[in-house]
């Protein structure tokens, strides 16, 4: 968060711009107040870490950090200018922060490029954070090496359980940040040589890299109307939507095991797909796009949605039925295991049909027992049960927030223009619970998500965390049993 201030400084000269640099410096002052008292009350502590202690820290810090990251938000006055109540102004604050951290993108300022520097750099720095995790910064930086910080780790990491790149956890956290500080570096290099000023190079890294999507114009990438840089943030969203320890397996020569994995594979076809009959789409049912431009609009926002990312060069919502409804399938199918993109994951829908399959047969087949492979590697058991009570966990969610949120944002309860249509409130779930940011309607990619009372957007800021650290380690905080000694 101090490194805002470098933003402060360079734009002394602005008007309003000691009053942000004092917002971050209380907001510093605030978290190492916080951190201080934590440190003294646990020094000398003594113990082990297990898994429910690590699941405890990892759901715990993520709602802190949310919570801590909304101060600047808070004390800029920012806010202040579009809400007119203190209770409004946190509860948009802390949209704004859980958002940015957990990489969905998700916005509640209404034109984020009247906002002053060091505000924008400090959500998207919140994005590429989250993106690689928080919990797997602080395991690389200070250690939690053993069964300790694989469960720190494996608590956070997205996806189900990725195979370790090296034998100790810290070595492998190190890696895996050292992998993302390098495509970000390269990206930013890249934007700037390009012509992107070097303050928006930064900011939209940090949003491609984590596949985040905040941008520092209202109009998100759209507003450049650069192929460059369009083909630039493409590519490295692709490559943020790819499983990360692929990478540690190219650094380590395994070449041929990257080639053959299926889940990249499978990631790589949807995407062309996808590109070929949105773009078939748009050319015969839109008569304002040739080829050129409906492959440009579809190749970019597929590849946005499909990773999580949420940028925007064009306004799916004005899209026909076919290509909207594709891309909704895409929000729900997400990036790879093991990458910063959200959604419930290829490899989860890769086991999930095997097991539907498997059980099809065993209706005529009942002594039947056939092993399951994947990546030339059996898929035992416990996984297998664990992706299907993940994918039920997220339906039942799915369809209980929509509804609940039909109710809290009704008309009888708000302003009519604020209310809800069936469309925008289960597109801003999947928005929201799969990470992506935008949904369709009034939450479409040219909208925000501004106009939602204080409650819903609290709910909508817990449905990020969830499906951030996927369902489970959120869901144990609230199981009476987590918390009972053993």
């Amino acid at each position: 968060m101090a490194t805002s201030l470098f933003w402060s400084f360079m734009d002394r000269r602005f008007h309003g711009s000691g009053d942000v640099a004092f917002a971050f410096i209380l907001s510093v002052g605030i978290c190492l107040a916080i951190g201080l008292v934590g440190f003294f009350k646990s020094r000398g502590a003594k113990g082990e870490l297990y898994r429910k202690e690590a699941i405890a820290i990892v759901g715990l810090s993520w709602i802190i950090i949310g919570l801590l990251g909304a101060l600047p938000f808070i004390f800029s006055g920012d806010l202040s200018r579009q809400y007119d109540n203190l209770f409004d102004v946190v509860c948009a604050a802390i949209f704004e922060s859980v958002s940015g951290f957990s990489t969905t993108g998700a916005s509640i300022f209404i034109e984020p490029d009247l906002l002053s520097r060091p505000i924008l750099y400090w959500r998207s720095l919140t994005h590429w954070l989250g993106g690689m995790g928080i919990v797997v910064l602080f395991v690389a930086i200070l250690g939690g090496t053993g069964t300790s910080g694989k469960y720190l780790v494996s608590s956070e990491v997205t996806g189900p359980q990725p195979e370790s790149v090296k034998p100790r956890i810290r070595q492998t956290a190190l890696l895996l940040w050292k992998i993302y500080l390098a495509f970000s570096a390269m990206q930013f290099v890249i934007l700037m040589l390009q012509g992107m000023t070097p303050f928006d190079s930064l900011c939209h890294t940090f949003g491609t890299m984590a596949t985040g999507g905040f941008s520092t114009q209202n109009t998100s990438i759209g507003f450049y109307d650069n192929v460059a840089f369009e083909i630039t943030i493409f590519i490295f969203m692709i490559l943020a939507g790819i499983n990360f320890n692929l990478y540690a397996g190219v650094l380590q020569g395994r070449w041929r095991t990257v080639i053959r994995n299926h889940e990249l594979r499978l990631f790589l076809i949807i995407i062309l797909v996808a590109t070929i009959i949105i773009t078939l789409d748009l050319v015969f049912n839109r008569a304002q796009y040739g080829i050129t431009q409906a492959i440009r609009s579809a190749g970019f926002q597929v590849v946005s949605i499909m990773t999580t990312t949420g940028y925007g060069t064009d306004d799916y919502n004005t899209w026909p039925t076919l290509s909207k409804w594709l891309i909704i399938l895409l929000m729900l199918v997400g990036g790879s295991a093991g990458s910063t993109a959200g959604g419930i994951k290829l490899i989860r829908f890769m086991i999930f049909i095997k097991v539907a399959l498997m059980e099809v047969e065993k209706t005529f087949r009942p002594h039947v027992v056939r092993p399951m492979r994947i990546n030339g590697q059996n898929v035992d058991e416990d996984v297998r049960r664990n992706v299907t009570a993940y994918v039920g966990h997220i339906l039942v969610i799915f369809f209980t927030s929509t509804l609940f949120l039909l109710i809290i944002q009704n008309e009888s309860l708000i302003d009519k223009q604020n209310a809800l249509d069936v469309e925008s409130a289960f597109t801003a779930v999947i928005a929201t619970l799969n990470n992506i940011g935008p949904g369709l309607n009034m939450v479409g990619p040219t909208a925000n998500f501004h106009f939602f009372d204080g409650p819903a957007k609290l709910f909508l800021s817990l449905l990020m965390i969830l499906g951030r650290l996927e369902v489970m380690v959120l869901l144990c905080l609230f199981i009476p049993n987590f918390w009972r000694k053993d």
